[in-house]
């Protein structure tokens, strides 16, 4: 099953699919605000048979009416614009980690050229990163030397591994089986080779495969 892609609906993904049809939604309506007003305008303005068209005119005798409609546009267009910036910018909340009390914390560090992956028992995983299925799995970034970008493609999640600075990232992977995991940031001259799998269980054969793990003893294996 290597590079199929996952059923789960990655965060990233909600994220800006959510943003997306905000901005269709208002978007399309403001269009079609705009434009019935262009066309009622238009109507009712326009020169009929009859109809004498004024050679001047006075500023005193401006019709406020147009001028109304202009602003009322301006608020609207405005009014659009501030509510979809709202939302891009209050989207970032939905970025937030979920506390879930069952949730699989993993410490990842990236280090030229090479993931490994630290369970809560201790047990370092320097090839493979394996969780159960259906379960928020949290994963504390870093790098031991230069900024990695760690990057699952088939769940479309992806987060910068920086010297000095640990950072969150999490996922849940509803399907089970064998996934690619790659670093997105050019690290040097082995960047194409770092290259790890995303080993998915069944939570049965999860916890035979966690209970079978030697404690505090690195590995450069997995299943």
């Amino acid at each position: 099953m290597l590079y199929s892609p996952l059923d789960a609906i990655p965060p990233t993904v909600a994220i800006w699919t959510t943003l997306s049809n905000w901005y269709v939604i208002f978007g399309t309506a403001a269009g079609v605000v705009v434009t019935a007003y262009m066309v009622y305008q238009i109507m009712k303005n326009r020169v009929k048979p009859g109809r004498e068209v004024p050679a001047y005119h006075h500023e005193e005798e401006g019709d406020w009416g147009n001028w109304k409609g202009v602003v009322l546009l301006l608020c609207l267009t405005g009014s659009v614009l501030a509510f979809v910036e709202y939302q891009t910018f209050a989207s970032a909340s939905l970025i937030t980690i979920p506390s879930a009390p069952n949730s699989l914390h993993v410490e990842v560090t990236g280090r030229q050229y090479q993931w490994s992956f630290s369970y809560p028992n201790g047990y370092t995983d320097f090839n493979n990163l394996t969780v159960p299925a259906n379960q928020i799995v949290i994963l504390n970034l870093t790098s031991a030397d230069v900024t990695h970008g760690f990057y699952i493609p088939a769940l479309s999640v992806a987060k910068d591994a920086q010297p000095g600075i640990t950072t969150q990232m999490w996922f849940n992977a509803t399907q089970t089986g064998v996934f690619p995991i790659e670093c997105r940031q050019l690290c040097g001259v082995g960047h194409t080779l770092m290259l790890s799998k995303l080993v998915v269980l069944s939570p049965a054969d999860y916890q035979k495969w966690y209970s079978a793990l030697p404690s505090t003893t690195a590995t450069k294996g997995g299943p």
